[in-house]
């Protein structure tokens, strides 16, 4: 069913792509935590585009208060934005609030735009087989570095992961520029990228490292509903 495969290399980019699906991904590491939260069971998600907002959201609701700024949780935050921690947690049956530097601003900014679905090299062939059937066409969309605003080799290179499955899926499709750019990179340069050099500073190699992994998980978790400033998340897979 999938006719044409594109990249949005930053999230502006999107809303010219053409696109009916659009695959988000922040793999260091808002959206490796969305799979990996959905994958232990997490209810719902919040994505929020403002630091006290998602303050004050959690605090409403009751919800976990996930996510960081400068690769760190705030103070107040039940936890940081670490996959390996996300892994611990007792999530099953609850909901989440998460706030990020670039990841769930991104969810937020596209979100208004069609479908969205929440990927990461760890659902990545999930995510691949659910939209491979519903979609004409689908663009990939790296979050970014800067608040979205800078180009990120770690989310360009993930975005080559998904690329490689969909054209498996639909070898006919027609691929944009940045979609056969991406599709030609080594997902090892997920590690070699800034972004993963500066998480290993701060001591969250392990994060990076499963950040890389392929498979470990196959939940495939959309954007179910939007508002100004926020996004919610649920699992439809």
């Amino acid at each position: 069913m999938i006719r044409s495969i594109d990249v949005a290399v930053l999230p502006v980019e999107a809303g010219y792509t053409g696109g009916d699906c659009f695959v988000v991904i922040d793999v260091l590491r808002a959206t490796t935590v969305i799979a990996v939260l959905f994958e232990r069971g997490l209810r719902e998600l919040t994505a929020m585009d403002n630091l006290e907002a998602a303050r004050v959201r959690a605090a409403a609701t009751g919800a976990l208060l996930l996510g960081e700024v400068d690769g760190l949780a705030p103070p107040g935050f039940d936890a940081g934005n670490s996959p390996v921690e996300a892994g611990r947690l007792a999530v099953a049956g609850r909901d989440a609030v998460h706030f990020t530097t670039n990841g769930t601003r991104a969810l937020v900014g596209v979100g208004a735009l069609g479908p969205v679905v929440v990927g990461a090299a760890a659902n990545s062939a999930a995510v691949c087989a659910s939209v491979a059937g519903r979609y004409e066409r689908v663009v990939i969309v790296a979050a970014g570095n800067g608040a979205g605003m800078r180009f990120s080799l770690e989310d360009f290179a993930a975005a080559g992961i998904f690329v490689r499955l969909l054209r498996e899926a639909a070898p006919g499709a027609e691929a944009g520029d940045a979609a056969v750019l991406a599709g030609s990179l080594a997902p090892s340069l997920i590690g070699e990228s800034r972004h993963a050099g500066l998480l290993r500073g701060l001591g969250l190699g392990a994060d990076v490292e499963f950040a890389m992994r392929e498979g470990t998980s196959r939940a495939v978790p959309v954007v179910s509903a939007i508002g100004p400033g926020w996004a919610t998340i649920r699992r439809v897979g």
